[in-house]
C-alpha cells in the first residue's frame, strides 16, 4: 500500500492467521495448522477418556464384550479429535470472541454429528421403496 510502512514482512497478514506465532516444545515457530494439530491429538485424548470410562460402565453391565467396548472407545477418541481439530480451524478464523465461540460450537457438533450418523434401517429402506412403487399396493 502506499504510505503504509511495515518493517518486516509478516507471513501471517496475508493469510488473516495472528500475528503471534506459536511455539512448540523445543522452542521452534509452529505455522498455523500446527495448532490444529495440536488440539486434534488433545480433543482425541479427551474423547478416549470419555469413551473409555462410558465403554468400562457397559462392559461391567453386560451391555458389551471387550472388543465391542474398545471399538466404541477408539471410535469415540476418533470422533473427538477430528471434531476438535476442525472446530478449532473454524473458530480460529472468526475474529469476534462470541461469535468464534458459536462458529467453535457449531463446527464441532456438525463434524462429530457427521462421523456419528447412523445408516438408514434396511426396513425405512424396504417401506421408502415400497411407497415409491406404485405396483406394490
Amino acid at each position: 500500500m502506499a504510505g503504509s510502512r511495515q518493517p518486516y514482512a509478516d507471513p501471517y497478514a496475508a493469510r488473516g492467521w495472528s500475528h503471534q506465532p506459536a511455539y512448540n516444545p523445543y522452542g521452534g515457530a509452529v505455522g498455523p495448522f500446527g495448532n490444529v494439530v495440536e488440539m486434534g491429538k488433545f480433543g482425541a485424548v479427551v474423547g478416549l477418556c470419555g469413551a473409555g470410562a462410558a465403554s468400562l460402565h457397559r462392559l461391567q453391565a453386560g451391555e458389551v464384550d471387550r472388543r465391542g467396548a474398545l471399538v466404541d472407545t477408539l471410535r469415540g477418541g476418533a470422533v473427538a479429535g477430528v471434531a476438535t481439530a476442525a472446530a478449532t480451524l473454524v473458530g480460529s478464523r472468526v475474529s469476534n470472541g462470541w461469535l468464534s465461540l458459536a462458529a467453535t460450537l457449531a463446527a464441532g457438533t456438525a463434524v462429530a454429528y457427521a462421523l456419528t450418523a447412523e445408516a438408514t434401517p434396511d426396513t425405512a429402506v424396504t417401506a421408502a421403496d415400497a411407497a415409491a412403487d406404485p405396483g406394490v399396493r
